[in-house]
C-alpha cells in the first residue's frame, strides 16, 4: 500500500506549455504537491522567465527561473512545425492537465487547441491563462500582468490621493491568476472522477484581480460610489498606517476598532481619548483620521521599530513590521514554521527560497527538484515516457524540433 504521506498529486501528469508566470505558476504549485510536471520549452533559448533577471552564477542563470521552474522537468519541443505538433499531441495524450497561457487562437492555429487535443485525450484538464478571456472584444489584444490589475481596478485604487496610480510592487494578476488556475484544475479534475471527462477552463488576469475587489463592484452598483485612492489610511477606518519610526522602518499599526483603540490609546499614553465624544465611534474616529493618524505617527517618530513593534505586541493591538527581504530572513516567526526552504538547484546549488504553500497535515508538499536546465529530460521523457526510439530523437534534435 502507498505510503499515508505519499505525495497527493503522485497520480497527475501536468504539461506545462506557458511561458512567465500565469500558467506556469499553476503548474509549479501542482508539482509541490507531487503532480508530474514535464515543462514544454522552445528549443530556440526556452522559457522567456530563463532571461529576466536577477541573474546569478556567471551572471546569466536567471534567478526568477531559478523559483518558478522548480519541481519541473524540462523538454524542448518547437510548436511551431508539424513534426513538433505532432510530439505535443502524444504527450497531451499521457497527460492529465494541459497549461497554456498563449495569446488567444495561438493554440488553435497549430492544431493544438482543446478541441483538437479532446480528440487525443477526452480526459484531458485543458487549462489556459489570458489577459482578457478566451473571447470578447479585447481577446486578442496584447499584455502582461499591468493590463490584468488595469482592467480589474487594482491599479486604479493603489497608491495615494493626490497622486497616480501605483502599481504593486510584484507581478500581482499573473501570480494570482496562477492560484486560480490551480484550484481550477483540482475541481475539473475531481469532476472528472465523476464523468471520466475533461474540460477546458478559461482564465484572465483581469477577472482574477476583479474577484478580489472587495465590495468595490457592489458598492458602486448599489449606491454609484467610486473608491478613490487613499493611499495607506482608509476613509472609513482610522487609526491605522504604516508609521515610520527613528531607525527609518515603516511600522503598521491597525487600532480602528474600539478595542484596538482603547487598548493602542493606552500604549502611547493617552487614554484620555477613549472617553472624548469626537472619538467614540469608529465612524467618528474616521471622520478624524488625520488627528489620530498624526497623533500615532508623532509618537512613532522618536521610538525605534523594534521598539515599537514591541510595545504594541505587549498592548495588545495589532502591529508588525513593513518587513524588507532581509528581515525576512532573519525573522523568527519565518524561522520557527520553515517558510523559507533550501532547494538544490542545478545551477547555484543550495538556494533558499519560498516554502510550499498551503499545509497538509497528513500530505505536505515539498520541493524536490530545483528548475531544470533546458531540455536536461528530453530523453527521459521522449524516451522513457512516449516510447520513442532513440533514432527518432536524435534526428527531432538534428532538424531543430527539439
Amino acid at each position: 500500500m502507498p505510503s499515508e504521506t505519499a505525495a497527493p498529486l503522485r497520480d497527475v501528469r501536468v504539461i506545462d506549455v506557458g511561458t512567465r508566470i500565469g500558467a506556469p505558476f499553476a503548474a509549479t504549485l501542482l508539482g509541490e504537491f507531487g503532480a508530474d510536471v514535464i515543462k514544454v520549452e522552445d528549443p530556440r533559448g526556452g522559457d522567456f522567465l530563463r532571461h529576466i533577471g536577477p541573474f546569478a552564477g556567471d551572471g546569466d542563470y536567471s534567478l526568477f527561473w531559478a523559483t518558478e521552474g522548480r519541481t519541473k522537468r524540462s523538454v524542448t519541443l518547437d510548436l511551431r512545425v508539424p513534426e513538433g505538433q505532432a510530439v505535443m499531441r502524444r504527450l497531451a495524450g499521457a497527460a492529465d492537465v494541459l497549461v497554456e497561457n498563449f495569446r488567444p487562437g495561438t493554440m488553435e492555429s497549430w492544431g493544438l487547441g482543446p478541441a483538437d487535443l479532446e480528440q487525443v485525450n477526452p480526459a484531458l484538464v485543458y487549462s489556459r491563462v489570458s489577459v482578457y478571456g478566451q473571447d470578447g472584444p479585447y481577446a486578442g489584444r496584447p499584455g502582461l500582468d499591468r493590463m490584468g490589475i488595469a482592467l480589474g481596478g487594482l491599479l486604479y485604487v493603489t497608491g495615494e490621493a493626490d497622486r497616480p496610480p501605483q502599481r504593486p510592487g510584484v507581478v500581482v494578476s499573473d501570480y494570482l491568476t496562477g492560484v486560480f488556475a490551480a484550484f481550477g484544475i483540482m475541481v475539473a479534475l475531481w469532476e472528472r472522477r465523476r464523468s471520466e471527462r475533461g474540460q477546458s477552463i478559461d482564465l484572465s488576469l483581469y477577472e482574477s484581480v476583479l474577484r478580489i475587489l472587495e465590495a468595490i463592484p457592489a458598492t458602486y452598483a448599489a449606491t454609484g460610489q467610486v473608491r478613490e485612492r487613499s493611499g495607506n489610511r482608509l476613509p472609513h477606518s482610522a487609526p491605522l498606517d504604516n508609521y515610520l519610526c527613528a531607525d527609518g522602518v515603516y511600522v503598521c499599526i491597525v487600532g480602528a476598532s474600539d478595542a484596538n483603540f482603547a487598548r493602542l490609546c493606552s500604549v502611547i499614553g493617552r487614554p484620555d481619548l477613549t472617553g472624548d465624544h469626537r472619538y467614540d465611534t469608529l465612524a467618528k474616529r474616521a471622520e478624524e483620521g488625520d488627528v489620530l493618524n498624526d497623533l500615532v505617527a508623532s509618537w512613532c517618530a522618536p521610538r525605534r521599530g523594534d521598539d515599537v513593534v514591541d510595545a504594541m505586541v505587549a498592548g495588545g493591538v495589532p502591529v508588525a513590521l513593513a518587513a524588507s527581504i532581509a528581515d525576512v530572513f532573519d525573522d523568527p516567526q519565518v524561522a520557527a514554521r520553515g517558510s523559507l526552504v533550501e532547494v538544490d538547484d542545478p545551477v547555484t546549488g543550495p538556494l533558499r527560497q519560498q516554502g510550499v504553500t498551503p499545509r497538509l497535515s497528513r500530505t505536505p508538499g515539498s520541493v524536490d527538484r530545483g528548475a531544470p536546465r533546458l531540455g536536461e529530460h528530453n530523453e527521459e521523457v521522449y524516451c522513457g515516457l512516449l516510447g520513442m526510439p532513440a533514432d527518432e530523437l536524435a534526428r527531432l534534435r538534428r532538424t531543430g524540433v527539439v
